[in-house]
């Protein structure tokens, strides 16, 4: 490139020279006129394509889409870095055979091949460079041994847990709260006492979370309690805040019978030396002096609209409908914060959490940031929904976010983003076992959590709800909870239902509500429609019949209000459909579900109208009905739309030219003149009036 800028502007040189010599009538030069007018016109054309090649060149290079970026490993092979492979053994045999000439004895023959990027040579390791391995022992849900190849290739040191030593347990608890603890030389043994008779209750399975399972606790356990009491110290004072921070961080995932045994022993070890108690418990702070205005009274707690605590991700785990993403968006809006949420699921990928490739407005593959990553550069609050639905490895793959280094690497771009500070994670699932689908997490997995258990909403507190929400009288969601009481107690009696919520979610109770009812006739009627003909079994409808008709003290005749909410257009509208009163029934139940806006699940067997009636009530109502057939192979991206090649590129552009010309009514009327006239007017500050 170099030589040919040289040769151009030596022809430049020359042809000025010739210019001046022509003007001043000097014949200098060795060649003759002629031959050097013709070197000179070949030089200017060889100019010209030279820069002709330069601009292609040019445009070429920005038009390349795809482009090899050398990974964290990589770098560290050529910068001697030292690096760092966590939870080593979730990786794939495959991809740690990929590096297994890293491991070699000898130093000197340590080297990698980068086949993806086409290179036929090994590049040679830093001498600087170092590579650790971290792992989990082999003995928990979803962790598995390294293989013997691989393994035997380090030099292998297991790590006890710090906990096993009380003099290392006590520096560590000196480490963080020592300096508050100059008055009280025996909160560090009380701490200590209470972190080890915890745990040795959790081991001998005396306590247990929500759903029957020995609860985790461990050193991170404790530190990020110890955290929480640096953080509230300064409004409750040390013995108050250490109870405040063990009540957060280990009751809220035990069931009701394991706090009882837990909260004393809490209470003995923290606040139990003071000598008025439970004065301190029931004091309620004073409002903090610095920047007031950033904190809001919740009932007797003051929560800063920063979130103090916001380095601890919680999940949090309870049955459906029990609140969980409803109390996250409560508080988020009560603080100030905007909250987003990802619905996981069995094909959950990583892309959706950290971003993906996709075109742009040009048709450029352009890289995408994915909403955790949004969310983390902006300090939203993200709630990973159904969290236990989504794959093993995608939830791994938020190891280092979920520690206290807490940042996140983007493979794609090898950026590493660190939260803002405003961020906060929430997570929430359904217990496992009692949900098809839900699997159980690593003890290690939850352990990075602050877990939080739901149990069912009281019923006294339904109602509250129900009145609350749906803006209905009382004595209306007071009959809605009654029958809901009664049903569950039917149901045990029975075997009814297979699990108590099988039978009805708060959802179906907040349907039930929605639905517009004069008098308790017409409340019974939506109960029976919502309740009883999802029933599969003639034996279940009249129990959920008899419970209706004796909480509402009504008389429930379904034929006769199936016949008085028969649409007789509908039924009188040309079709090859028997109105039969099975066939008048379903119309009369999808209507109602219609009119209130309510998504609709039709079962029943093969052949049975399910199909045939959704269609004539769209033709009925003039909408256009979508049918698309689900089956096992079925991806999300069929459903929403993916990432396709461009087809039918002429069509496309003769649509684009009769737009084009009636937009512009001159006679031009070649494609690429309409472009360019169009982008002109687009680029300039003028409005075009159509």
């Amino acid at each position: 490139e170099s030589i040919c800028q040289a040769s151009i502007e030596e022809c430049q040189s020359s042809e000025e020279n010739t210019n001046e010599e022509s003007n001043n009538a000097v014949k200098k030069r060795k060649l003759n006129s002629i031959q050097a007018t013709t070197l000179l016109r070949q030089w200017q054309n060889f100019k010209k394509s030279y820069e002709i090649f330069e601009i292609q060149s040019q445009t070429l290079d920005k038009s390349f889409v795809f482009d090899f970026v050398e990974g964290s490993l990589v770098k560290a092979i050529k910068n001697g870095e030292w690096l760092l492979l966590d939870e080593l053994n979730l990786a794939t045999a495959d991809t740690l055979e990929n590096i297994s000439d890293l491991l070699n004895d000898d130093p000197e023959n340590r080297s990698i091949l980068l086949s993806e990027k086409g290179e036929a040579e090994a590049i040679r390791v830093h001498p600087d460079f170092r590579l650790f391995g971290c792992m989990n022992p082999a003995t928990d849900v979803g962790k598995k041994d390294l293989p013997n190849s691989i393994r035997s290739r380090f030099t292998e040191i297991y790590v006890e847990s710090p906990d096993s030593n009380l003099e290392d347990l006590l520096a560590i608890i000196d480490k963080y709260i020592g300096k508050f603890a100059m008055s009280d030389e025996w909160v560090g043994n009380d701490v200590a006492s209470l972190y080890i008779e915890a745990k040795q209750l959790a081991e001998g399975n005396k306590i247990v979370d929500g759903v029957s399972q020995k609860p985790h606790f461990s050193i991170r356990t404790l530190t990020r309690t110890l955290l929480y009491v640096i953080d509230i110290i300064s409004i409750y004072g040390l013995r108050r805040s250490l109870y405040e921070g063990f009540c957060m961080n280990y009751l809220t995932l035990l069931d009701l019978q394991s706090e009882k045994v837990l909260k004393p022993i809490i209470e003995k070890y923290t606040i139990g030396k003071l000598r008025n108690s439970k004065a301190v418990i029931n004091t309620i702070p004073k409002a903090p002096s610095v920047g007031s205005n950033e904190y809001i009274q919740f009932k007797h707690y003051w929560l800063k609209k920063a979130s103090s605590s916001g380095r601890f991700p919680v999940l949090v785990q309870g049955p459906t409908s029990s609140g969980k993403t409803s109390m996250i968006k409560y508080l988020a809006d009560l603080t100030g914060h905007k909250m987003v949420r990802i619905n996981n699921h069995e094909h959950t990928d990583l892309q959706e959490y950290l971003g993906t490739y996709v075109t742009d407005d040009t048709g450029k593959l352009s890289f995408k940031e994915g909403i955790l990553v949004e969310a983390l550069k902006n300090g939203y609050w993200i709630v990973l929904d159904e969290l236990n639905l989504a794959p093993t490895d995608v939830l791994e793959a938020l190891n280092r976010l979920l520690d206290d280094n807490r940042e996140l690497l983007i493979p794609e771009t090898q950026e590493i983003v660190h939260p803002h500070p405003d961020f906060m994670l929430f997570a929430t699932q359904n217990p496992p076992g009692l949900y098809g689908g839900r699997k159980v997490l690593s003890r290690a997995f939850r352990n990075r959590f602050l877990e939080l258990h739901f149990d069912d909403i009281p019923q006294d507190e339904l109602e509250i709800i129900i009145k609350e929400r749906c803006q209905i009288a009382p004595s209306y969601a007071k009959k809605i909870v009654d029958v809901y009481r009664e049903l569950i107690i039917q149901r045990s009696a029975n075997r009814l239902f297979e699990t108590k919520n099988s039978f009805a979610t708060l959802r179906d109770l907040f349907r039930w509500a929605n639905r517009e009812a004069v008098g308790y006739e017409q409340l019974a009627t939506n109960g029976y429609m919502l309740l009883g003909e999802r029933c599969r079994t003639k034996e279940e409808k009249i129990v959920v019949k008899k419970v209706i008709e004796k909480i509402m003290r009504v008389k429930l005749d379904m034929e006769n209000v199936y016949e008085s909410l028969e649409n007789k257009n509908l039924i009188d509208m040309p079709s090859h459909v028997v109105w039969t009163k099975t066939a008048k029934r379903l119309s009369v139940l999808v209507s109602e579900c219609l009119k209130n806006n309510e998504p609709i699940l039709l079962v029943g067997e093969t052949g049975c109208g399910k199909t045939t009636i959704v269609q004539l009530i769209a033709n009925f109502l003039q909408k256009q009905l979508i049918a698309m057939n689900a089956h096992q192979n079925t991806e999300t991206g069929d459903i929403l739309g993916a990432q396709r090649p461009v087809r039918n590129r002429s069509t496309i552009q003769e649509l684009l030219l009769t737009e084009l010309k009636q937009l512009f009514s001159d006679e031009v009327s070649d494609l690429e003149s309409l472009m360019v006239k169009y982008e002109s007017i687009k680029q300039s500050d003028y409005s075009l009036e159509v």
